[in-house]
């Protein structure tokens, strides 16, 4: 296939090669899911209509001690895109350097606690040198799989939820010039939720919502920040993850596929968090740091009540899924 312009967000939809193109997504993190499995989890996705893996990448893995990196075996990125391009599938890649995640401090590497005064996910000094060497070794792995050089990754999100956080107006600029200065040139996106909209985004990259719950209103802020631009939920939560001590969250098949039937019809790309949630193996699970006395930890499983199961089979939502995309593609 002719590579001449890739995704872009110049109109009310998404064009790739200046067609119409809707973003039909699903999230599986590799580093969630066993390496043997890839490959049976992604033909799924295929088979179900997602036209569009999206995955984080987690900083805390790949450089698990300052200045030593580990891209094998189960975090083998460059694998995985690989595996995503031969199914046909595009990719959406969410580098971080936080991811969330409901991942252990949220991706970001414990060693940079030892500095007593480190400011995470600021322009502190300390902080910004940590996230440039890591962006200098993992950016480097990712601009030859961009759409332009023949690869899947058709866009790159700028962080994740800042908006939430935004504790510093100097980062997300900087973060941008990061990705972009090391030769990411496909289209730049943000994610957050309603609240941090208002905070989340940077010029030059498409704002784009996360819920569960479709509230017409916050499609409308959307659209009122961001006027004649593409419409995307980037996380649609398809269920929810579980603490220890609590009830599995489950969110009905019945109900989501009502969301999802109406935010096609809104005519909005989506993207399903998580299309297969996959395990949280030895003690990557994380906390959920709201509640006194202490935070709440995650459990194992990040089932997440998804389309496909932790262990990767078959639920109702897939099916239902299955049927309302056959006819959008």
């Amino acid at each position: 296939m002719k590579r001449a312009e890739g995704l872009r967000a110049n109109s009310l939809q998404f064009t790739l090669e200046k067609n119409p193109f809707r973003i039909l997504g699903g999230s599986v993190h590799y580093f969630r899911v066993p390496r043997a499995y890839w490959e049976d989890r992604l033909l799924k996705m295929k088979a179900c209509g997602i036209n569009t893996l999206t995955t984080y990448v987690p900083w805390n893995l790949h450089e698990p001690e300052r200045g030593v990196f580990d891209f094998e075996d189960e975090l083998d990125l460059e694998a995985y895109l690989r595996l995503a391009a031969s199914l046909g599938l595009w990719v959406i890649l969410r580098p971080g350097p936080y991811i969330c995640a409901e991942w252990d401090l949220g991706g970001l590497p414990s060693w940079l606690l030892r500095d007593q005064n480190m400011k995470l996910r600021t322009t502190y000094s300390g902080f910004t040198d940590a996230v440039n060497s890591f962006f200098d070794k993992v950016i480097k792995k990712i601009t030859p799989y961009q759409y332009s050089q023949g690869g899947p990754i058709i866009a790159v999100q700028v962080e994740n939820e800042y908006g939430s956080y935004a504790k510093d107006d100097k980062y997300m600029p900087f973060i941008q010039q990061a990705l972009v200065s090391r030769g990411i040139t496909e289209l730049l996106l943000t994610s957050d939720n309603k609240d941090g909209l208002k905070l989340g985004g940077v010029k030059g990259a498409l704002e784009t919502i996360n819920f569960q719950k479709l509230n017409i209103n916050e499609i409308k802020y959307l659209d009122d920040i961001q006027p004649q631009k593409p419409k995307m939920v980037m996380e649609y939560w398809s269920g929810w993850f579980d603490l220890w001590g609590g009830l599995h969250h489950v969110f009905t098949a019945e109900d989501m596929i009502l969301v999802v039937t109406e935010i096609l019809k809104l005519d909005m790309s989506i993207n399903l968090y998580m299309f297969h949630g996959g395990t949280n193996f030895g003690f990557m699970n994380g906390a959920f740091a709201v509640g006194i006395p202490a935070p709440k930890p995650m459990v194992t499983s990040y089932d997440y009540d998804a389309p496909l199961s932790e262990a990767g089979d078959y639920t109702t939502k897939y099916h239902l899924l299955r049927n309302l995309f056959s006819s959008y593609h």
